[in-house]
């Protein structure tokens, strides 16, 4: 994956927003299973994936939720073995989603009472039901972690299109200078810096190593 360098220009703009991206940032990626499903189907693994753009168009809009499995099938099945089952192949899509630390969720918990906290995530139908159910398992709900959520399904509107980031400004009313932003994602990153948010690229399941809670300032400063 692609690297930028984050926003990193001193800012005096106090930071009173902060956006996290899911997968990756806040639940942990199983890159390994997800490898090992892939191949089970006859599909290449998510790194061969990207560099197939008519595959990775199909798996994205899938992944999205800009399309429901109905569709998605007959689309994929040509690049797929031709024993695997339907079930089988929509379950390679899904197992790459791991766990969210509860050490995380407490620490959402703990940010909301000095800043307001959203979620922006490209997540289908059924992988926001399984990050729900994560959260409800540890004893916490949605509405505990963040102040609301933007959902690519729910809005059909995925990222790095801009209109989605701009579509979480109309709604929330929040100021992108004094927002800090976080995805693991190179090209998400790139429409958040290009819409004036404060940016910091996460190394996938590492969110620890490039946030603390009680340093964000200076964070950005740095």
């Amino acid at each position: 994956m692609s690297t930028v360098t984050d926003s990193s220009t001193p800012t005096a703009t106090p930071i009173r927003y902060l956006l996290f991206d899911l997968a990756g940032v806040l639940l942990n990626l199983d890159i390994e299973a997800d490898t090992q499903a892939l191949h089970s189907v006859g599909l290449p693994d998510f790194e061969q994936c990207q560099k197939m753009p008519d595959l990775m168009r199909i798996v994205s809009l899938y992944l999205d939720g800009m399309i429901e499995a109905e569709a998605f099938l007959p689309m994929v099945r040509p690049y797929c073995s031709p024993t695997a089952t339907d079930e089988q192949i929509l379950w390679s899509m899904d197992a790459v989603l791991g766990d969210i630390p509860v050490s995380r969720m407490q620490m959402l918990c703990r940010l909301r009472s000095q800043y307001k906290v959203y979620l922006l995530s490209n997540l289908n139908r059924k992988d926001w039901e399984y990050t729900q159910r994560l959260i409800s398992e540890a004893g916490y709900s949605v509405e505990q972690l963040f102040d609301r959520t933007f959902i690519s399904y729910q809005m059909q509107l995925a990222k790095p299109d801009p209109r989605i980031y701009q579509e979480v400004i109309r709604a929330t009313g929040l100021n992108p200078a004094e927002t800090l932003y976080m995805d693991d994602n190179s090209d998400n990153i790139r429409t958040g810096i290009s819409l004036g948010f404060q940016c910091r690229q996460i190394k996938v399941n590492h969110l620890e190593e490039s946030f603390s809670e009680n340093s964000v300032q200076l964070i950005i400063d740095n």
